[in-house]
């Protein structure tokens, strides 16, 4: 969605419409509630330009503040932006648009000016962590946050876990990428045993120190593409500042805001 956003798109919009639930019926009489296509308007425009949400536009297609504020909360806490991420992948999988030969994880720093839900004080400061592991074309299979004192090997199982593919069809549709890469700072044997155990071919250095063996059997063949997942945080940095900067003092608004950035990615993906 380049330049100024005004609204979603009618193509992204097609896509997204049949993946929210139904709107709840209002008892009695009184003011209908805001179309759903108002609301996430409202919630992106705020995910987009990082402005805060007293400075939603008052026009035609926005909704409140108030209203869009509680629905992405409601909509994270349910569940309802993990499913409709999981059909989103599920239809770019069946399109052959998710490369599961190779997935990249790593972790990028988030400051937590706010305070709020599991901001922590890490060696880089006060906030929190955003963990994502992509596939080879950089697509964002799963995004988790922490706090910034968490340490980032022990992510991999709960990213690795919230890969979830859904193509409405029978049967069990292909969920786990065949290598996963990173850094030297997820150098560990328990890590690399858990993930040849799922199936799944470790592509880590080792660091190195005086006392350490070098490692047996043959050296990497295949070149590293790790910097996808890098690529990936900048596209997020540069697309959507209301991630730069963590201002949610609640968790489920701040992940709510990091689905819909994933949700974003993958219906641009689809158009």
């Amino acid at each position: 969605m380049p330049g100024k956003f005004c609204g979603l798109t009618d193509s992204a919009w097609a896509i997204i419409e049949p993946l929210l639930p139904t709107a709840p019926v209002k008892p009695g009489t009184g003011r209908p509630h805001a179309p759903f296509r108002d609301i996430l308007n409202t919630v992106v425009w705020i995910l987009i330009t990082g402005a805060r949400w007293v400075d939603i536009p008052v026009r035609k297609g926005f909704g409140s503040r108030s209203t869009s504020h509680r629905w992405l909360g409601i909509w994270e806490s349910d569940g309802t932006l993990a499913k409709i991420k999981a059909r989103l992948i599920g239809k770019a999988h069946e399109l052959g648009l998710a490369d599961w030969e190779r997935s990249s994880v790593d972790g990028s720093f988030v400051a937590g000016k706010g305070g709020g839900e599991d901001v922590q004080y890490g060696f880089k400061g006060k906030g929190v962590t955003i963990h994502a592991l992509v596939d080879r074309n950089g697509n964002p299979l799963s995004v988790i946050s922490t706090g910034a004192a968490e340490s980032e090997r022990a992510q991999i199982d709960p990213l690795i876990d919230q890969i979830e593919v859904l193509t409405g069809k029978t049967g069990r549709p292909k969920k786990l990428p065949a290598a996963l890469q990173a850094d030297k700072g997820y150098d560990s044997r328990e890590l690399r045993d858990r993930l040849r155990r799922r199936g799944i071919a470790p592509m880590i250095p080792r660091r190195s120190w005086p006392s350490r063996k070098p490692p047996r059997g043959r050296p990497p063949t295949k070149p590293i593409d790790r910097w996808k997942v890098e690529r990936t945080f900048a596209w997020f940095q540069r697309k959507y500042r209301r991630l730069v900067v963590r201002w949610e003092r609640r968790n489920k608004y701040w992940k709510g805001f990091i689905m819909v950035a994933v949700c974003l990615f993958w219906v641009n993906l689809l158009i």
